[in-house]
């Protein structure tokens, strides 16, 4: 009787580890359909913005809802409180990179010494101009000549220009052609190669 018993328990135990088999190789396999899909997005969405994966995993992003459309005018006080006001309409027929930084933001202070050697270099082709972002003008200030920057800069402290640029974060540049239109949007930390293609996409010959 005990050799029955025995035999039975063996057989239920045996279902029961078969049972727990089947569901880890489902789960296994879900988990692998779930990644395969995540890649496949990944891999879709880099084609479709031209962008890495690990660009987007830290906000790196391109366009933006003003491409094709009038640059937002402003006219701001310049971070150097001594000179005159920065208005847009004063470079109106000129291609423009406008940075919009701060000098809390670490992006900005690796990225700017490349912004400062292009506009020397871009002279009389590509206006280049910074606008400080919810910052101090003696913190502005400072980075702007740390970082090795002479084009002009205006101070934003209350963050005016967040709205009608739509910003989502710091650093972001804007490429703007001769005719006042954007033709590019970059939010985040931008290479020293695309830097130099957008502005060479503005530049005039």
């Amino acid at each position: 009787m005990s050799g029955i018993t025995d035999l039975f328990r063996t057989g239920r135990v045996g279902r029961s580890k078969t049972k727990r088999l089947t569901l880890l190789g489902l789960l296994v396999a879900l988990a692998a359909i779930m990644v395969y899909s995540v890649v496949q997005s990944l891999n879709a969405s880099t084609a479709i913005s031209g962008q890495s994966p690990l660009a987007q995993a830290l906000k790196v992003t391109v366009g933006g809802p003003l491409l094709g459309k009038p640059a937002p005018g402003f006219a701001l006080p310049n971070v150097h409180s001594d000179a005159r006001n920065i208005s847009t309409a004063s470079f109106k027929g000129k291609p423009l990179v406008i940075n919009f930084f701060a000098s809390w933001c670490v992006p900005c202070k690796t990225e700017l010494p490349e912004f400062a050697d292009l506009s020397r270099a871009e002279a009389g082709k590509v206006q280049f101009v910074g606008v400080d972002e919810n910052d101090t003008s003696s913190g502005a200030l400072s980075l702007l000549q740390k970082s090795g920057v002479h084009y002009p800069a205006a101070f934003d402290p209350s963050g005016k220009l967040e709205q009608p640029y739509h910003l989502i974060g710091l650093p972001t540049t804007v490429f703007i052609n001769s005719r006042g239109v954007v033709v590019a949007m970059v939010a985040g930390q931008i290479s020293s190669s695309a830097l130099a293609d957008y502005v060479s996409s503005i530049a005039i010959s």
